[in-house]
């Protein structure tokens, strides 16, 4: 069955090379907060999370360590990555302790923008989701809480609609190039969201290069 599985991932994630996926070094990237600033995504080998949304010097950012439950399928971070990313664009405190209601409401987020980003167009792997995050108290704990039973088939679409996430499998990037794009997003977010201060923070953003 996981074999099958995993069949099915390459054909979702076409670029995406078969050694590329054992390794899992797939790098995230679209998501933004509720003001529409890009909450940038930091590669942490030392955090003791799959995926973990922290507040550094008062910006947004994601931070994911590949290394942490290295059994599990891609889909299954991608969903950890994004409910991560809807904590942020749902107003949540990345520390805050949510209700249920507030969880259940990042991870449909989580599905609904993962489905509308092409990321997972097969709805079947709802369950394959369910079934792969179904953990000893232990495991869980490396996952956004609290512990739950999953139960994403019955989501139903999320009125925010801001975000596109997509997956970059190239190298991750730099501390300078990550501390370019804060810098940018703070210029945006003191702007507010005008046209000419979207303008502003594209140009911003190209000068920071590539990663």
């Amino acid at each position: 069955m996981k074999n099958l599985l995993r069949v099915a991932l390459c054909a979702l994630f076409g670029a995406l090379a078969a050694p590329v996926l054992a390794q899992q070094t797939i790098q995230f990237d679209g998501c933004k907060d509720r003001l529409g600033a890009p909450v940038p995504t930091v590669v942490d080998t030392t955090l003791r999370a799959v995926a973990k949304a922290v507040i550094v010097d008062g910006k947004g950012v994601i931070r994911h360590n590949p290394e942490m439950l290295p059994r599990l399928l891609p889909e299954s971070r991608l969903f950890v990555f994004a409910h991560e990313c809807g904590r942020q664009l749902l107003g949540f405190a990345p520390d805050a302790d949510l209700q249920v209601a507030q969880v259940r409401q990042a991870d449909c987020w989580a599905v609904d923008v993962l489905q509308r980003s092409g990321l997972l167009k097969d709805k079947t792997l709802l369950a394959t989701i369910e079934d792969d995050l179904s953990m000893v108290p232990d495991d869980w704990a490396l996952l956004p809480g609290p512990r739950r039973v999953l139960a994403l088939g019955s989501c139903k679409p999320v009125p925010v609609k801001q975000g596109q996430l997509k997956v970059d499998t190239g190298a991750a990037p730099t501390e300078k190039w990550n501390a370019c794009q804060q810098g940018c997003a703070s210029k945006l977010f003191s702007c507010g969201r005008g046209a000419n201060c979207q303008s502003a923070f594209e140009q911003c953003s190209a000068s920071c290069g590539a990663r």
